[in-house]
């Protein structure tokens, strides 16, 4: 069991971005699947712990909304059920990989970020917009949709010609099934499902605008960038002191070294290339065998390369 959750850790760590947010999306929801087992168990009424979970919910009735403005980002967190998790993760293990090779793991995190604040903004103007989504009352939203719509459209609009087999079949264009999977929602909008499908066409809306603009060079997602590393850097326990060693000087400890002179570009890039070269041997590896193939050494170097994205 230790060796199953060291693994874990470890994955967690040096996974890629879209692994992260799967992880965190699994632990919430069996959290809260455990809690609600236990209280069942002892007879508890699991009201408090419904309550607690809308609380973490999108409410769309303006006095709630006020009273729970935290739900517009903890909402994309959430999930109803298995099949609710289980088809977001799905949709994000496949593209989330494929939208961190062409991107990386920041952009990433900011789409599903911004994607469901964005997929949350048009939810809400939506719904005080047209009185069908109200026949019922004002609804509560949670789940991943949105932010998973936003990454799935961000990678089919940056890569629309990239050739995707469907169910290991069907090849289709990525830009054909991510224009499939908007129309689906979009003819779904006056379904009476309990689906928040104006949320999902708000993230795909952000991943078009996200990836039209970065084609031409503007970067949307810039001011999220600044600000993650701000709170990164407002949380980070590094040591702060400065340590100043004496130069040229010898004891029986230490033998004095002249510095390295620094790298030139070319050795730089040299260096850069034949690093990215192994990192691509090892995933390929992985790709082949599986990650319990790899040694030590190329888990460690795994490591170490990830930190440096």
């Amino acid at each position: 069991m230790s060796k199953i959750v060291d693994q874990l850790k470890y994955q967690f760590r040096a996974g890629g971005m879209y692994l992260k947010l799967i992880y965190v999306n699994a632990a919430i929801f069996i959290f809260f699947g455990i809690i609600t087992t236990v209280f069942k168990l002892l007879l508890i009424d699991i009201s408090i712990i419904e309550n607690f979970k809308d609380s973490l919910s999108l409410y769309s009735e303006p006095i709630q909304l006020i009273k729970h403005p935290w739900g517009i980002f903890t909402y994309m967190f959430m999930h109803q059920n298995f099949w609710h998790l289980f088809g977001n993760m799905l949709i994000l293990f496949f593209l989330g990989q494929l939208f961190e090779q062409y991107l990386g793991q920041k952009k990433l995190l900011s789409t599903y970020i911004i994607g469901g604040l964005f997929g949350a903004l048009i939810h809400l103007l939506a719904t005080y917009s047209f009185p069908f989504l109200r026949l019922d009352g004002y609804s509560i939203t949670l789940g991943a949709s949105a932010s998973v719509m936003a990454v799935f459209s961000a990678v089919g609009f940056y890569a629309p010609n990239k050739e995707i087999h469907l169910f290991g079949v069907f090849k289709l264009k990525l830009i054909v099934l991510t224009l499939l999977y908007i129309l689906l929602d979009f003819l779904r909008l006056s379904n009476d499902d309990n689906v928040a499908h104006f949320a999902h066409l708000g993230g795909a809306l952000w991943g078009f605008l996200f990836i039209y603009n970065l084609k031409k060079g503007k970067d949307l997602s810039a001011w999220f960038n600044k600000f993650s590393n701000f709170f990164k850097n407002l949380f980070s326990f590094r040591n702060k002191i400065k340590i100043v060693h004496s130069k040229n000087k010898k004891t029986k400890f230490n033998k004095y070294k002249p510095e390295k002179p620094p790298k030139d570009d070319y050795t730089y890039n040299q260096d850069k290339k034949k690093r990215q070269e192994r990192v691509d041997q090892i995933l390929d590896k992985i790709k082949d065998s599986g990650y319990d193939s790899l040694s030590k050494a190329e888990k460690d170097f795994l490591f170490d390369a990830s930190k440096n994205i």
